[in-house]
């Protein structure tokens, strides 16, 4: 039985017991309440909504910020681009730095943008496929708003890059050293070079010295460029390799450009040069027909009627009249007298062509085959018709003449006429001309002259003229002369090529004229003496010759132009493995002229530089302005 009100007994503790005790209540309390936390449950999600928020807030801040940057470059590129545009555009007109700095700047001012935040380069060099660039750089900063939640920054930086290509120069050159390791284009005795509308480039040096003058749209050297002896450049850009000196009392006036550059061959795989080169050393053969043996046909004074070969002929005056028909001669000889074959008629001769002094030989249309020699002097004359004519080596002099009608003409030997007003004209068709066993198909002495009309012309040798004497060609898709072609009398050349597999040379003077030509040389121009030249390439809409080239050759022997020569010159002088050089006073000029050669040496007198408008891809490093980057 449980008694009421009774009290419980409570050991006595120690009191240092206590205290232990205590102790070991407090280490085990952070314990306790940790279990009994991840223990419970409620509130979890509270908790982790928390920190989840604090995330998503920061994403969102970012992401507004990050936007407003995007936006920000968006802008500055376009900006960018529209800045180094703008700016390469300007640099066409006015190769200079200074304007494409203060071009980008200006655009970019235009839309908002301070020139402390625009940066221009000039980047040259820039690939193997781009020769110059600029660069304009745009910078900004974009303020912090809802990030500084996260971050201490106030605000983060956007920077942009736009790269456009330069053209270096759009300004084509005219003429042009191609040399990598020789001279280049070197003046000096007061030489003055004029080229307005186009570039004066070396692929080595540009040297002008005592007194010359270079006064062109550009200057080009991939080495040094040096002015010295009062002498002075003046161009819109002088571009140079190494380095640009001016010696005291010489001048430059243009913007200067250090970079690399060089100048290409604008004629270098032309194919129409290609197919020319071909036809050097080639030739059309001349024919000798075979004709009936014939009798002798000589003509005298008396009796005044005679019958030859069943026809009659007629003396009247000096004159043997006989009907046309059919004649085969074994040789002929007309003493002092003229015979008259008039009409259309058949003529051969097998063996020989005598005409004494004063006498005439006059055939009338129809084909004529004389398979020996004829020699003219002492004022004689042959005229035929035309017709299909044959004839052997023609040998005039003393004041004798041969005139040949339209019709296709071989000779099987060489054309010789010499002295005393002597003259051959021969009519249009295509002449096939031999040699005289020597090498000469053609010579022309002691104010003699020697015309063709138009057709094809071969000439299998040499021909040669001296001063005093003429010759002319006619119009001709091809000209062949498989030989030299040595002019020193006048020359007139009508349209079309002329390949000649020699030389070209006039050096005592008289004139050459033609329009529509190109030669195509296998040897070396030479023209001095005061020979006065008029000549010009064939232009676009020519039916013969190369476009724009009027002179080319492959050789290494130099070409040359001096002794006071004037020459008016319209198309490309390509010589690209020969030395070019014009001296003694000569001058040359032309609506188009261009100098194509190894080197370019000019020791006096004039020169005048012009494109020709086939040929103006041959600016050097020239581009289409574009971005790049």
């Amino acid at each position: 039985m449980k008694m009421a009100g009774r009290k419980r007994n409570v050991p006595f503790q120690n009191p240092d017991k206590l205290e232990e005790n205590f102790q070991k209540a407090q280490r085990s309390q952070p314990r306790s309440i940790l279990r009994r936390l991840v223990s419970d449950q409620r509130g979890a999600v509270s908790i982790i909504g928390a920190f989840t928020l604090i995330a998503v807030i920061g994403i969102a801040a970012f992401s507004i910020e990050l936007g407003q940057g995007y936006q920000k470059k968006i802008n500055y590129q376009g900006i960018a681009d529209a800045a180094a545009l703008g700016a390469a555009n300007a640099y066409i007109t006015n190769p200079s730095d200074i304007l494409l700095n203060s071009t980008a700047n200006a655009i970019a001012n235009a839309n908002g943008i301070s020139s402390a935040n625009v940066t221009v380069t000039h980047l040259a060099n820039y690939s193997s496929t781009v020769s110059d660039a600029v660069k304009v750089v745009v910078t900004g900063s974009v303020p912090l708003f809802f990030a500084r939640i996260l971050s201490s920054a106030t605000s983060y930086t956007v920077s942009v890059i736009s790269i456009a290509s330069l053209s270096s120069s759009t300004t084509p050159a005219c003429i042009i050293a191609l040399s990598a390791s020789s001279s280049g284009v070197s003046l000096s005795g007061g030489t003055r070079v004029t080229a307005p509308k186009c570039a004066v480039a070396s692929n080595t040096t540009i040297s002008v010295a005592g007194g010359s003058t270079i006064s062109a749209k550009a200057t080009m050297s991939s080495a040094d460029t040096s002015v010295n002896g009062g002498s002075n450049i003046t161009a819109d850009t002088i571009t140079y390799g190494t380095l640009a000196s001016v010696a005291s009392g010489s001048s430059i006036t243009g913007t200067q450009l250090k970079k690399s550059n060089s100048t290409a061959d604008p004629l270098a795989g032309n194919a129409a040069l290609a197919a020319a080169w071909t036809k050097l050393g080639t030739y059309t053969a001349p024919t000798t027909p075979a004709v009936p043996a014939g009798e002798d046909f000589q003509l005298g004074y008396y009796p005044t009627t005679m019958t030859f070969q069943g026809k009659t002929g007629t003396l009247i005056g000096s004159t043997w009249y006989f009907p046309a028909g059919t004649y085969n001669i074994r040789s002929l000889n007309t003493q002092s007298l003229t015979l008259s074959i008039p009409g259309t008629s058949n003529v051969t001769v097998s063996n020989s062509v005598t005409i004494g002094g004063g006498g005439k030989l006059l055939i009338g249309d129809g084909p004529v085959s004389i398979a020996a020699p004829v020699t003219l002097g002492g004022g004689t004359s042959m005229t035929l018709g035309a017709g299909r004519h044959y004839v052997g080596q023609i040998s005039l002099g003393g004041g004798s003449s041969v005139t040949m009608g339209a019709g296709d003409l071989d000779v099987n030997g060489a054309i010789l006429i010499d002295g005393g007003g002597s003259a051959m004209i021969v009519g249009a068709g295509n002449d096939a001309i031999g040699n005289n066993g020597s090498g000469v198909a053609i010579n022309l002495s002691g104010g003699s002259s020697l015309k063709f009309s138009d057709g094809a012309f071969s000439a299998n040798g040499a021909i040669t003229t001296s001063g005093g004497s003429s010759i002319s060609f006619g119009a001709a898709a091809n000209h062949i002369i498989n030989g030299d072609l040595n002019l020193n009398g006048s020359s007139t050349f009508g349209a079309g090529t002329y390949t000649i597999n020699g030389a070209f040379t006039n050096n005592t003077g008289g004139t050459m004229s033609g329009s529509n030509v190109t030669f195509i040389l296998a040897g070396s121009l030479n023209v001095a003496g005061g020979t006065s030249v008029n000549l010009s390439a064939p232009t676009g809409t020519s039916s013969y010759g190369i476009t724009d080239v009027l002179f080319a050759t492959r050789t290494t022997t130099a070409t040359i132009l001096g002794g006071g020569t004037q020459d008016s010159l319209s198309g490309a002088v390509y010589v690209p493995n020969s030395d070019f050089q014009m001296s003694g006073g000569a001058s040359v000029s032309g609506a188009c002229f261009m100098l194509i050669a190894k080197t370019v040496t000019l020791s006096s007198g004039p020169a005048a530089g012009t494109m020709c408008a086939s040929l103006t891809s041959s600016s050097a490093n020239s581009s289409n302005v574009t971005l790049i980057q």
